[in-house]
């Protein structure tokens, strides 16, 4: 896979996900419609291991690994599929950019990974920015905040998983770390189905929710996987961390303009503060990527 199609896949991919979350939701319960995404995702990652010629290791370091992935597979997903009944697909995306600041925040008392001043001005910004989204009437009216409160647990648990993984997951091949996850997911998602009283009329099921299903298990799940971490290997941090910065607008635009998603003024000025924030927040990688380029090319 060449690096301009991998990149590309992944901005398609991570920008049409929090959609296709949604679309799944239209008829399916929420922890049914996740449940389907991960248990085609979990088969059809058998076959991928095949393919890079790797084995499914169950000794205790491989499964701490799995555990690890697990609080972002089922926790963060989870709340991602629950977000998803009360707000729209791009305000998900908006607010899963707080990532890359939540996992920075995180890293400096956990990993030893010490911010900057300007970090941390950088996630004072990006709490402005979340405050102004929660002035929003899509979200202070009917249940739109229990919607944004399930995106910011989403946005933890994956910040915590990156935390655990670093620490737990080295050795493992990521295919494998996320075959194993996707498999040590599925028995809580069946109890967090049993447990919701989920239960589904086949027959009023739409294709279209089965469609977003079968997106998000082998796009979202599976080549969305293997475009990023070829473009972590392939790439500088700096360029990979760009995709988060223009995912969220894409995602804006798309489930306005094809589902009739609203966008409102405190989202956009919302979304523009915590996307402004995340990028001060990255810009060191970015000047020290521009540095080494200048570096080079005296060299040259």
């Amino acid at each position: 896979m060449s690096v301009p199609i991998a990149y590309g896949l992944a901005i398609i991919i991570w920008s049409t996900t929090p959609l296709a979350i949604v679309i799944s939701n239209e008829t399916l319960p929420p922890m049914i419609a996740a449940m389907l995404r991960m248990s085609i995702a979990a088969a059809m990652g058998l076959v991928m291991l095949k393919l890079f010629k790797l084995r499914f290791n169950w000794h205790w370091h491989a499964f701490r690994a799995y555990l690890a992935s697990v609080v972002g597979i089922f926790g963060a997903m989870a709340s991602t599929y629950l977000a998803a009944q009360w707000v729209p697909s791009g305000l998900i995306s908006v607010l899963f950019g707080l990532t890359t600041i939540a996992t920075g925040a995180l890293g400096h008392f956990f990993l030893q990974d010490k911010l900057s001043v300007k970090q941390w001005l950088s996630v004072v910004v990006g709490l402005i920015g979340l405050a102004i989204v929660f002035t929003d009437q899509l979200v202070i009216t009917g249940q739109g905040v229990y919607g944004v409160l399930f995106c910011l647990a989403a946005v933890m648990l994956f910040s915590i998983s990156n935390i655990l993984m670093k620490r737990f997951g080295s050795g493992l091949h990521p295919v494998q770390q996320t075959v194993g996850g996707l498999w040590c997911s599925l028995p809580l998602y069946a109890l967090a189905s049993f447990v919701s009283g989920s239960a589904v009329e086949w027959q009023q099921v739409s294709l279209n929710s089965m469609l977003g299903v079968a997106y998000l298990a082998i796009l979202g799940s599976l080549v969305g996987f293997v475009a990023y971490f070829h473009l972590i290997a392939k790439l500088a941090p700096a360029y990979v961390a760009l995709i988060t910065l223009v995912t969220p607008v894409i995602a804006l635009f798309i489930g306005s303009q094809l589902y009739g998603e609203p966008i409102t003024a405190e989202m956009m000025i919302g979304a523009a503060i915590i996307l402004s924030s995340l990028l001060f927040f990255m810009s060191d990688n970015f000047i020290r990527l521009y540095k080494d380029k200048r570096l080079g090319l005296k060299a040259a």
